[in-house]
């Protein structure tokens, strides 16, 4: 059988995105041109874009980008962002069912619209002005399979056009600003195997450079042939035998590079057919592409407990590797870790960050438990790394745009989008990178937040339980517990309740935009219909009172969000009781002054 594995591991630990772990690459040894860069160590806000509508109250669907623009769906409009700026470029607007951004082609935003028939179509807009180029209808031939079907499925969206998989043995490539059927090609290795094992045809493994379409002919029993296609004219630009294959065979590609795994092989080739890499995998382990940059092929190793099961994924390692040579010039563990990209150069890769929130995390059990943003440990050209640098806001990677992160967290009224962009500056032992730029000593003790004298008012036998895991934050230790834990020795485990330093900012602005982006303004997606939306008061500025329903039985638990000044503190009680909902807000309260 053919392996499957190649999109079930690209997105491996994607479910809770914890964090991104960047590589800024400076001229040297194999490096690219330009002028050496200092080791990175902070993310800047380059830009702050906010949408009027929160996009977990309309669907969550993802929003997409390239190097210059940002399409973020709104139900059925879309906002069309300059990421070099932040600037609004263009509202996009449509009356169907759902309206879909699917990608960027030759300077257009293609999109699928769902009609109220429940049938697809396809759309190109132009994003400078928001005006709508073409929509193609499917055909009534298409019910059948035939026709215009092809307009449903997703394209393969390059540079230069877009082209689809009929699924009928056809590819179908399309001029993004007009619409025209370019050609129309029917593949012979698309026909089945005379063969074939069980389950197994010769449909390729099809995927997308930034210029050419990459087809896998891989029949069993036939050597595996790689096959490079100009998505203009449908000719095939170059083909390559790969040799005959025995358990599998998988394709990979990024904007600058192709690789194909036969069993235990990892070949690397250029868009133009160039031979980049050859390269063996381990016995427990499988080696992909990240992108290529000045000579240097830049790999992913994932290692597993069991190679053929994907699910036993425990760690993956960034490999800089020589291409004339062979010769690896250095490697860094990544963690369980996700995706990687290559964009100018950055290469963006997901990496743990313990104790750091980030995206939907807030729907956990305990949200007043977790501590500070997502974080990103940055890496220079020979592989030296720093420690994490927080991101300024929590929320969920978006993705990058030439060397910006882009980052998702809902507020009140809306949805931002933030810009992140790696520097340096300079930073000794009492102002770590992984805090953000306060010091060890800026952190106060959890348990002195609450004194003598509140816990006499909220009941005289109140004892402190310090948390001693809590005094590491995004692996800096420091000099008290940032978690305590308040008990009643005479009471029970429901009157239990906990304050949590949550994060201490660089300055108050920063530490409100953090504190409105955990707030869980909307509604859990996953829940589906049962959905409830967070019940959020606020008694005074910077307090935030509310509610979650957790569990299966949909128990609601009493918290509290604070910022004050450049601190953001958690209340967190195991329950919603009335004398607990007051207990929590006399507390926070307290916190706020």
């Amino acid at each position: 059988m053919v392996s499957t594995s190649a999109r079930r591991v690209r997105h491996a630990g994607c479910g809770i995105l914890l964090g991104v772990s960047l590589l800024a690459l400076a001229a040297g040894d194999g490096g690219t041109s330009g002028r050496p860069l200092e080791r990175p160590n902070t993310l800047e806000v380059a830009w702050s874009f906010q949408t009027p509508v929160r996009a977990l109250d309309v669907s969550d669907l993802p929003a997409v980008l390239n190097d210059r623009m940002l399409a973020i769906p709104q139900g059925k409009t879309v906002s069309v962002v300059d990421t070099r700026t932040g600037r609004l470029l263009s509202t996009l607007r449509s009356s169907a069912r759902t309206f879909t951004p699917g990608g960027f082609s030759d300077g257009v935003l293609l999109a699928v619209e769902q009609g109220h028939d429940r049938r697809n179509s396809a759309s190109a807009y132009d994003p400078a002005t928001g005006r709508r180029l073409w929509h193609r209808t499917p055909s009534p031939a298409a019910r059948q399979g035939k026709g215009d079907a092809w307009l449903t499925t997703a394209p393969l969206l390059l540079d230069s056009g877009a082209v689809f998989w009929a699924g009928d043995g056809r590819l179908v490539g399309l001029a993004p600003r007009t619409g025209a059927i370019r050609w129309t090609k029917r593949i012979p290795a698309l026909t089945p195997c005379e063969k074939s094992e069980l389950g197994n045809s010769a449909s390729p493994n099809a995927a997308a450079t930034a210029d050419r379409v990459v087809l896998l002919e891989r029949c069993p029993g036939r050597p595996a042939e790689l096959q490079v296609m100009d998505p203009e004219n449908g000719r095939f630009d170059w083909k390559k035998k790969l040799g005959r294959w025995r358990e599998s065979v998988r394709l990979s590609a990024v904007r600058d590079a192709i690789g194909v795994t036969v069993d235990d092989e990892l070949r690397v080739f250029t868009e133009a057919g160039e031979e980049l890499l050859r390269r063996k995998e381990g016995r427990t382990s499988e080696l992909w592409p990240v992108g290529e940059d000045g000579g240097v092929v830049y790999l992913s190793e994932l290692h597993y407990g069991v190679k053929s099961d994907p699910g036993s994924l425990r760690s993956r390692t960034l490999l800089a590797v020589r291409a004339d040579s062979g010769r690896t010039l250095w490697k860094r563990s990544q963690g369980r870790t996700g995706n990687d990209d290559l964009a100018g150069d950055v290469l963006a890769a997901e990496s743990d960050a313990d104790g750091g929130y980030a995206g939907d995390l807030r729907w956990s059990v305990g949200d007043a438990r977790l501590r500070g943003p997502g974080a990103s440990s940055l890496t220079d050209a020979e592989g030296r790394r720093s420690t994490r640098v927080p991101w300024p806001v929590a929320g969920t990677f978006v993705g990058l745009s030439g060397q910006l992160i882009v980052v998702r967290s809902e507020e009140r009224d809306g949805t931002r989008y933030t810009a992140l962009r790696p520097g340096h500056r300079a930073v000794d032992a009492e102002r770590p990178a992984a805090l953000g730029g306060a010091r060890r000593q800026d952190w106060p003790d959890a348990c002195r937040l609450v004194g003598a004298g509140l816990r006499s008012e909220l009941g005289r036998d109140y004892v402190e339980l310090p948390v001693a895991s809590s005094r590491t934050v995004l692996g800096v230790r420091l000099r008290h517990p940032s978690v305590c834990r308040f008990a009643r020795e005479s009471g029970s485990a429901d009157d239990v309740f906990s304050v949590t330093v949550r994060w201490v900012a660089a300055d108050p602005e920063a530490a409100r935009t953090y504190t409105t982006s955990v707030i869980p303004w909307g509604c859990n997606p996953w829940l589906g219909r049962g959905c409830t939306t967070a019940e959020i008061t606020q008694p005074r500025r910077g307090v935030y009172l509310y509610t979650y329903r957790v569990n299966l039985e949909q128990d609601r638990v009493a918290h509290a969000t604070v910022v004050s000044g450049r601190y953001v503190f958690g209340v967190s009680a195991g329950n919603d009781k009335p004398e607990m909902r007051r207990l929590v807000r006399r507390v926070a309260m307290h916190l706020s002054r």
